[in-house]
């Protein structure tokens, strides 16, 4: 029997914008941005964030001159294909920037736990496009990085490296196995508690004209990938996230409709899709400690961050409409990628417009969030970012009571 899944409204978003204070740019204009070269127009984006073992942060990030910065030069646009679908970015808001190797992926990291960044790295920097990279570390120190490239006239295709050695050196771009993987999103791989990898993208598996799922699983910690099952619709599918339960139980969510579908062997196999009634897009599942279940996504109809919550292991959802979570950054434009702190908090890392126009992606920036979930699913509370404004008023406010109560012990009177 197919699982029911539904939405109940519940709880409300705070008054005001409390998540303006305590949000915090760490690449931006004139903000820690990456080396310049050909091409590059000031877009940042579609970023990840990795919490190490040994306490560093990374992160990591695509550039470019676009939403999408596909390699761009007289020779491209020879080709008709090329050509055509290049103009129709333009109606969409596309400059003409040469770049003969299109956008490329960045990495960063932080030893004090987001305080401070070093300055952005090339991570990977092909002949295409390269977007959305993000890092998963195994129980072994083995480092993944799925991403995916681009060029005209193809649309996307879904690779992995993988480095053994905490980021010096990575193996070649591999793409998956079986029908054509491509990809949307960051961050949809996830190690299971036996170890093997599970890894979600979007590609062409059927003879169909819109995309649907592969569920690819390693044994070998990444060195190899088996196309394990697909996930179909009557529709298309992309920009998906799996989960692992405490239950161990998995579960994947899409856009837009918000399929969602569950497995009870590892990703092998899987329940029906079901919807809810909510449409969204880079929909994140992340399971936290307290055992809320939380789906962190982009909403269509007002933009913005918000996060549905479940504590029933994704049966029943709630947030404060029927059709879009609990406010989490609603000036923006919706992509994010969260992880969850020591804690038990959830820090995110978002960009700041979709960059559709020359005006937008010259200001991109990237910003860092941190929220709390309630324990009974039916709330958050916007909590301040490392070196945010509110984080270093609380700070000042402290030093402040320490000096007008005789002093710190350690600085002496202040």
């Amino acid at each position: 029997m197919a699982e029911q899944v539904r939405f109940e409204p519940a709880g409300r978003d705070a008054a005001g914008e409390p998540f303006r204070p305590c949000r915090r740019m760490i690449v931006g204009p004139w903000c820690n941005q990456p080396e310049e070269y050909e091409g590059y127009n000031g877009f940042v984006g579609w970023a990840g964030l990795t919490i190490l073992r040994s306490g560093r942060w990374l992160c990591t990030f695509s550039s470019g001159y676009w939403h999408a910065s596909m390699p761009l030069t007289e020779e491209v646009l020879a080709d008709e294909k090329c050509r055509k679908l290049f103009e129709y970015y333009q109606t969409l808001g596309c400059p003409y920037i040469r770049a003969p190797r299109g956008g490329r992926a960045h990495i960063m990291h932080s030893d004090d736990r987001g305080r401070t960044w070093s300055k952005p790295e090339t991570l990977i920097d092909t002949d295409l496009d390269d977007r959305h990279p993000t890092i998963l570390e195994l129980d072994d120190g083995t480092w993944l990085c799925m991403f995916f490239q681009y060029r005209l006239p193809q649309f996307g295709q879904a690779c992995w490296i993988r480095s053994q050695d905490q980021g010096k050196t990575w193996t070649a771009p591999v793409t998956p196995p079986g029908g054509q993987p491509g990809g949307f999103g960051a961050g949809p791989t996830i190690q299971l508690r036996d170890g093997s990898v599970v890894w979600v993208a979007e590609g062409i598996h059927d003879d169909v004209a819109y995309p649907q799922i592969g569920v690819y699983r390693s044994t070998d910690r990444g060195r190899s990938f088996e196309l394990a099952s697909v996930l179909r619709a009557d529709h298309e599918l992309n920009e998906p996230s799996v989960v692992e339960m405490p239950s161990g139980r998995l579960a994947v969510i899409t856009r837009r409709q918000g399929d969602l579908w569950f497995s009870d062997d590892g990703g092998r196999t899987w329940t029906p899709p079901q919807t809810f009634g909510v449409e969204l897009f880079d929909p994140h599942l992340l399971m936290l400690p307290n055992g809320v279940l939380a789906c962190f996504h982009g909403s269509y109809p007002n933009g913005g961050i918000r996060v549905i919550l479940s504590g029933d292991e994704g049966r029943t959802w709630h947030g404060p409409t029927e059709t879009f979570g609990y406010g989490v950054d609603l000036s923006v434009y919706g992509y994010c990628h969260p992880v969850l702190l020591d804690d038990g908090t959830v820090l995110l890392v978002y960009l700041h417009s979709g960059g559709h126009h020359t005006a937008d992606a010259r200001t991109e920036a990237l910003w860092l969030l941190r929220v709390a979930v309630s324990d009974t699913a039916d709330g958050i509370e916007i909590l301040p970012a490392p070196g945010s404004p509110a984080e270093r008023k609380a700070s000042l406010s402290h030093l402040e009571s320490q000096r007008t109560e005789g002093g710190d012990p350690a600085l002496g009177e202040l």
